[in-house]
C-alpha cells in the first residue's frame, strides 16, 4: 500500500433537530416584543397604491353567508369608488392525500365587482370537516410577496386546525401583521372550538373577530361590512369618516397588541382549544 493512507471521510454534523411551530411562534412573539420595547416598528404601515384583498368563505355556495360574501363585494367596490380596489377569492375545494379539504384561490385579481361576483359564482366550496384556517394564512402570506394586502377576510363556521396547524396558523397570521395586512376574522354558526381558536388568534397575533349570532345574524353582516369596506377601500381614515355601529369596534380592536410571550401554559391550552 506504500505511504498512501485511505482516511475515512468525516461524517456530517447531525442536523439540529427542528423546532415545533409552538416554539417558533414563541420566539417570533418574543422577538416582536423586544423590538417595542426598544422602539422599532414592527408593523409596516399599509402598501401605498390601489388596495387589495382577499376574501376566503368556508361555507357551502347555498348558504347565506356565501350569499352575504358577494353581497362585501359590492359594498367593497362600492366604497372605493374611483380610486379603486384589487380583489382575490378563495374557498375550499376536494380533499388532499391527507384528507384534509385543498384552498383554491382565484389566479388574478380583479379591479371588477361583477368580475369577482360572476368568480364566486361559479365556484363551489366543498367545505365539511378538516377545513385548516392555516391554509389560507399561508396562502396570504404568498398573496403579499410581491405587495401586501390591505386586509385578509376569512369567513366559517367551523375550523378544524389541530394544535401544530393552529400554531402555524399564528405564524402566518403575525407575518401578514408585521406586513401591515389586517386579519378579519368571521364565524357563522355556534361551534365553540372554532370560536375558541380564533379567539385565541386574536389574543396571540392581534386578529379581529367578529362571532354572528344566528338571530341577527343578517344585521350584523350588514354593519361589519360597512366597516370593512370602508377600511378596504380607505384605511381607518375611512372606517372613522363613515362611522355606523361596527366602526368603533373595528377601530378598537386596530389598536391590539399581540401576545408579548407565548407563556408555556398557552402552548398545552392550544392542545385543549384545537378539540373538535
Amino acid at each position: 500500500m506504500g505511504n498512501d493512507v485511505v482516511k475515512t471521510p468525516k461524517a456530517p454534523a447531525p442536523a439540529a433537530p427542528a423546532q415545533d411551530a409552538g416554539s417558533r411562534l414563541k420566539c417570533g412573539l418574543m422577538q416582536d416584543a423586544f423590538e417595542r420595547m426598544f422602539g422599532e416598528e414592527t408593523e409596516k404601515l399599509p402598501a401605498p397604491g390601489v388596495p387589495r384583498a382577499l376574501l376566503a368563505v368556508a361555507n357551502h355556495e347555498s348558504s347565506p353567508g356565501w350569499s352575504y360574501a358577494k353581497g362585501l363585494v359590492r359594498r367593497m367596490f362600492d366604497a372605493a369608488g374611483a380610486g379603486g380596489l384589487l380583489m382575490k377569492f378563495a374557498c375550499w375545494g376536494p380533499d388532499n392525500a391527507r384528507g384534509v379539504r385543498r384552498l383554491r384561490v382565484t389566479k388574478h385579481w380583479t379591479g371588477d365587482p361583477s368580475n369577482m361576483t360572476g368568480l364566486m359564482d361559479r365556484s363551489s366550496c366543498d367545505c365539511g370537516c378538516y377545513v385548516y384556517i392555516r391554509s389560507v394564512l399561508e396562502q396570504a402570506v404568498k398573496e403579499n410577496a410581491d405587495r401586501p394586502m390591505r386586509v385578509v377576510i376569512v369567513i366559517g363556521d367551523a375550523f378544524h386546525d389541530n394544535e401544530e396547524s393552529l400554531h402555524e396558523a399564528a405564524i402566518f397570521a403575525n407575518e401578514l401583521r408585521r406586513a401591515g395586512t389586517r386579519l378579519i376574522l368571521i364565524q357563522q354558526g355556534g361551534s365553540s372550538a372554532t370560536a375558541r381558536k380564533l379567539e385565541w388568534l386574536v389574543r396571540v397575533v392581534g386578529a379581529i373577530y367578529f362571532p354572528l349570532d344566528p338571530r341577527t345574524q343578517q344585521q350584523q353582516f350588514a354593519e361589519i361590512w360597512s366597516a370593512i369596506s370602508a377600511y378596504a377601500a380607505g384605511g381607518e381614515e375611512a372606517v372613522r369618516a363613515t362611522g355606523g355601529p361596527a366602526a368603533p369596534l373595528l377601530l378598537e380592536h386596530f389598536k391590539q397588541t399581540p401576545m408579548p410571550v407565548v407563556e408555556a401554559r398557552e402552548h398545552v391550552r392550544v392542545n385543549e382549544i384545537s378539540k373538535k
